[in-house]
């Protein structure tokens, strides 16, 4: 009886010693350690990817920048164009003839993103640009703005002169037709101008800027699609 009773407390005591030696396994623990340590190396690759891909941002607009040229358009950037306007109004100081500043914004380009995507939007912008570097002249300078707009410095131009071309490019931007690649439905778009002029509004770059700007916007208040030239 005593034998039975002490193989049985042996038996207990040597299962729960089975047990002990599962929960402690250590290559359980090493294979947990491994684990979080694959995790963690995940974690530290996405940060590298996401910074690496700032950076590539960054390069991008640098880029862009050094070449004078946005390259989805072609047209000279941000940075040429104000160089060149501040450069172009001296001169029309100097000389003492008029000098004008057209501003272009494509109506609803955001919504157009959203709605049939960036590669319709990125059509749409090519098409404009296209109808603004045919409707200037050659002493002109149309470049990207930036987003949805572009801009163009016409040279002894009057703020008259001015809203007459900006007429005509509004009117050939009505007229775009591009197909949506996913319903084959063709989409039409508007876009909204302003213009300032030197001496009429001011005879420094900043404030040919502020005063088309201002006008631009108001324009978009009312609706767009038109052609206003600054009243300040």
């Amino acid at each position: 009886m005593n034998t039975r009773i002490t193989r049985m407390l042996q038996n207990i005591h040597g299962s729960g010693s089975s047990t002990h030696r599962q929960q402690s396994d250590p290559r359980m623990k090493k294979s947990e350690s491994h684990t979080q340590d694959y995790e963690q190396l995940l974690r530290e690759k996405d940060r590298e990817i996401d910074r690496l891909r700032h950076a590539l941002a960054n390069s991008e607009a640098r880029l862009q920048e050094l070449i004078g040229k946005d390259l989805l358009t072609g047209l000279p950037n941000r940075h040429v164009f104000k160089e060149h306007l501040t450069h172009s109004l001296k001169r029309a100081l100097r000389l003492g003839y008029s000098l004008s500043l057209m501003i272009i914004d494509i109506d609803h380009l955001r919504d157009v993103n959203l709605r049939h995507g960036h590669e319709v939007g990125d059509q749409v912008l090519v098409e404009v640009a296209n109808i603004l570097r045919s409707s200037v002249r050659e002493i002109d300078m149309p470049a990207r703005w930036g987003g949805e707009e572009l801009a163009a410095v016409l040279h002894e131009t009057d703020a008259e002169g001015a809203a007459s071309i900006a007429e005509r490019v509004r009117r050939r931007v009505s007229m775009i037709e591009i197909k949506d690649p996913r319903t084959g439905k063709l989409i039409n778009f508007t876009a909204t101008l302003a213009v300032a002029s030197y001496p009429k509004h001011s005879s420094d770059p900043q404030g040919l800027l502020e005063a088309a700007c201002e006008a631009l916007i108001a324009a978009k208040d009312k609706g767009g699609n038109v052609v206003i030239i600054a009243d300040r």
